[in-house]
């Protein structure tokens, strides 16, 4: 569920360190490309130096053709990083630069983000934002928590 208290906020610049993929929505439904990511990131916790805090982002790249569900795009399952001095085998580097953004909620169980995704794009464009969105981000603070009710999933749109 798309909670209403969107804010609008001046992130500086982003390093990431994770693992990623090319795949389209309808690939990770049926293959869990996302989960295995974020698995993978998980077991290398331990040896990623200089993280800011035990949040896990994903990130998903778009490509400029028109999305669809069969679409490919980039997705990036991270940890953010103050620097990229030790990067441990495998992982890649990641940089979100400086910027605005909206910030949504998501409200609710994991698997019903894509509730969140349709409400927020109607957001969007009943309060005429027009970006050309080449990427957005969710947080995630508690992966403990995906499947609860009361959890919460923070959305990035860049403006």
């Amino acid at each position: 569920m798309l909670l209403k208290d969107v804010e609008k906020v001046h992130k500086q610049r982003m390093n990431f360190i994770g693992f990623s993929t090319k795949a389209s929505l309808n690939e990770d439904i049926q293959l869990n490309i996302v989960k295995n990511l974020r698995e993978q990131v998980l077991i290398q916790l331990p040896f990623i130096k200089n993280r800011i805090d035990n949040s896990i982002f994903l990130i998903q790249v778009y490509d400029e053709e028109e999305w669809t569900p069969d679409t490919p795009y980039t997705h990036i399952v991270a940890v953010e990083v103050s620097d990229f001095s030790f990067v441990p085998n495998a992982m890649i580097t990641h940089t979100i630069p400086n910027g605005e953004f909206l910030v949504f909620k998501h409200q609710g169980p994991e698997e019903n983000i894509d509730n969140t995704y349709m409400a927020m794009n109607d957001w969007l464009e009943d309060h005429n934002y027009v970006t050309l969105r080449p990427f957005d981000i969710e947080q995630w603070d508690d992966l403990t928590a995906m499947n609860n009710h009361n959890h919460i999933i923070k959305l990035y749109i860049p403006l």
